[in-house]
């Protein structure tokens, strides 16, 4: 999938504009429907495209599902972070995402990375948790689905003093000391960014994401 074919889509997303947006929306129905690659393809596309600020209008039974789109950002997100060297101390190190809370976004995510998904020579691997004492120190990215958003800060006290990138869903979720947060408003999804609890956990966050994020707290170095 050529770069060209993927700015296009970007600026559909960012200009809403009629025609290009309503062939996207075609096109992402017909490749999400078929197989592995082609609709981690598509979810992956439209992905950027919330994190350019706009969905596409895509009709109701076609438009991909949230816990669709939250696998997309996270199979993404490695792109966008930079983990110290003592979090992945070899070339070849796995990038772990943690997935507590969301099965419908677990099983999304497994298939995503299926056929090998390698960031930088990391390749991303999924740990499944069920019960908060299982969460600890050796995954690289935490997501907290919303069934468990009454946890966030007890599973924030544990990681204190990790190298993790912890995402969740819940309004109070970068109050709370959480990095990235994940929020619909009507058929958008914005990012949040907590720069403060970044730098606690030692990570740099992209620029390139940033820029899109709707909001950002504290400074960047």
């Amino acid at each position: 999938m050529s770069q060209n074919f993927i700015q296009q889509h970007v600026a559909c997303g960012r200009s809403g504009r009629g025609m290009d947006c309503l062939w996207m929306s075609r096109f992402l129905s017909r490749v999400i429907r078929s197989g592995t690659a082609g609709r981690l393809a598509a979810l992956l596309i439209f992905a950027v495209v919330l994190l350019a600020g706009k969905v596409p209008a895509l009709a109701q039974d076609e438009a991909p599902m949230d816990y669709q789109v939250k696998a997309a950002f996270l199979v993404n997100f490695p792109k966008y972070v930079d983990w110290p060297a003592t979090a992945l101390p070899a070339n070849n190190s796995p990038i772990t995402v943690a997935i507590f809370g969301d099965d419908n976004v677990a099983n999304e995510f497994e298939v995503m990375i299926s056929e090998g998904k390698v960031v930088d020579g990391h390749p991303i691997v999924l740990k499944r948790i069920t019960k908060e004492e299982e969460i600890g120190k050796d995954c690289q990215i935490l997501f907290i689905g919303a069934s468990e958003q009454h946890r966030t800060s007890a599973i924030l006290e544990r990681l204190k003093g990790s190298e993790t990138l912890t995402v969740g869903e819940s309004p109070d979720f970068l109050d709370k000391g959480g990095v990235i947060n994940l929020v619909r408003q009507g058929r958008k999804v914005r990012l949040q960014v907590n720069l403060n609890a970044a730098k606690e956990a030692h990570l740099r966050i992209s620029s390139r994401l940033l820029v899109v994020a709707d909001v950002v707290k504290g400074a960047s170095n």
